[in-house]
């Protein structure tokens, strides 16, 4: 019978044999996982697509603004809160995923109670596609603003809120959603925060005349001169952005903004202030988004773990392969 001459084969093999095939088959599992493990596993530090949704929060409790619900108030000196959302959404891969992110300007502290239409001072949704890597943005970025024009499209080259895995200690462009465009943001310094190695890159923007960018009727309007006389009024864009970035995900674990938004004439010359801000997150949502940060494998413990298995998996081989030849059983007989 076939299964008979089959087990008397197996019988007849001796152990030595037997057991330096099995080290052999586990030796070139070892190795083949280890090698086509990455490809499938991917423990690299890239944007997991179960992030939680991060809120980063920024309060001036005595910012200049001026009053969508009363626009004959003029500026007037108010706590203003603004809240950046992002989120990871599908369609989603192993390569790239959905982001969208909810940019919400408002009068009061965070906590503060009311009819929130009446305190909103701008409010957008943005939507686009990114790599999860690199954090590069790879489709047009779908703007809504809720408070009056619809849909429209804009692209860019750059990031957004999503730096590089493994950050590094250069330049990167990064989308200023006022001027919907990416724009340098420069190394600053490495520093350490809870632990963790974070990056620290700042943007600068000086007298953008957003006209300049994109066709927007909130882009210009009439002044009126010291003289009684009138001229064409231009809104210029001012923000010194510091983005503090783990190094090992590239997530934003710390950010700050010094903005003064104006009207102002065609030579830069301030007229009327459209938006006085400077704030940061506070310290306990710091070490929160660090936390989030240091959550996500970063890859090294799976690098090591691949090589240690290729390693061990290859020795495991070729003491099976020799034994499959009878070395062992050659030595036994010469003893």
């Amino acid at each position: 019978m076939p299964g008979g001459c089959s087990g008397n084969i197996v019988r007849m093999l001796p152990k030595s044999r037997i057991f330096s095939a099995i080290l052999l088959g586990i030796g070139v599992a070892l190795v083949v996982w280890g090698l086509v493990a990455p490809r499938f596993v991917h423990a690299d530090g890239r944007l997991p697509l179960d992030l939680e949704a991060t809120t980063y929060v920024l309060h001036d409790s005595d910012a200049q603004t001026t009053i969508n619900s009363d626009p004959l108030a003029g500026v007037v000196t108010t706590p203003v809160t603004r809240q950046l959302h992002f989120e990871v959404m599908d369609p989603a891969s192993a390569d790239d995923a959905t982001i969208r992110i909810g940019d919400s300007m408002l009068r009061g502290n965070p906590d503060t109670q009311g009819f929130e239409q009446e305190r909103l001072l701008s409010a957008t949704v943005s939507s686009f596609r990114i790599d999860r890597t690199s954090g590069e943005v790879l489709s047009d970025i779908a703007l809504t603003n809720q408070l009056a024009s619809p849909t429209v499209q804009y692209s860019v080259d750059g990031i957004w809120l999503k730096f590089p895995t493994d950050a590094q200690e250069t330049t990167y462009n990064v989308v200023d959603p006022v001027l919907r465009s990416a724009l340098p943001a420069d190394f600053v310094e490495s520093t350490e925060i809870d632990g963790r190695e974070v990056l620290h890159y700042r943007q600068v923007i000086d007298n953008a005349n957003v006209a300049e960018y994109f066709a927007d009727a909130n882009n210009t309007t009439t002044l009126t001169k010291e003289d009684g006389g009138t001229t064409t009024g231009y809104f210029y864009h001012n923000v010194t952005r510091d983005f503090w970035v783990d190094q090992r995900t590239g997530l934003v674990v710390d950010l700050a903004e010094n903005i003064d938004d104006f009207y102002g004439d065609r030579s830069g010359q301030k007229y009327e202030q459209k938006l006085l801000f400077d704030a940061s997150l506070d310290g306990a949502a710091v070490s929160k988004l660090v936390a989030q940060a240091a959550s996500i494998p970063d890859g090294d413990v799976s690098k090591i773990a691949n090589t240690v298995g290729i390693v061990i998996g290859a020795v495991l081989a070729l003491v099976g392969l020799a034994g499959c030849f009878g070395a062992f059983g050659k030595k036994r007989r010469e003893a």
